[in-house]
Formats: structure tokens, C-alpha cells, sequence
């Protein structure tokens, strides 16, 4: 995982390994698990929730694909 401060969106940007986003997956499984990576420099921390926990009290929102909302 790795924070980027300056990105080609304009806003900060936390680039995910496709291992990285595995472990969260997995880390959703585990009860033990505090479900957190943080990148080398503790610039930031990424948590893994439940779909049923985030999206609790509201509907999914869109999603940017390739820089494309959907």
C-alpha cells in the first residue's frame, strides 16, 4: 500500500496492491484482526468493514472506474 499526496485526480490517492486488497478481504473473516493496513510512513490507514456495517443506515453511493463515475 502507498499513500500518494499528489495524484493525476487532484486529491490525495492510497494506491492498493491486489495483495493488499486480498488481505483486507480475508482480514474481514477473522474476528481477531484489527481489519487495518497502514502504509510504511503512517501517513494513513486503510480499514475493512462490512458491506452491511458501512452501508448500514444508507444506500451504496457511485463508483469512479478509470475515471469514469458509475
Amino acid at each position: 500500500m502507498k499513500y500518494v499526496e499528489v495524484s493525476g485526480y487532484g486529491v490525495p490517492v492510497v494506491e492498493l496492491t491486489e495483495r493488499n486488497l486480498q488481505t483486507l478481504l480475508e482480514k474481514l473473516t477473522d474476528p481477531d484482526s484489527a481489519r487495518t493496513l497502514i502504509d510504511g510512513e503512517n501517513k494513513v490507514a486503510v480499514t475493512a468493514v462490512p458491506d452491511e456495517e458501512h452501508y448500514g443506515d444508507r444506500a451504496p453511493g457511485v463508483t469512479l472506474t478509470n475515471g469514469v463515475i458509475k
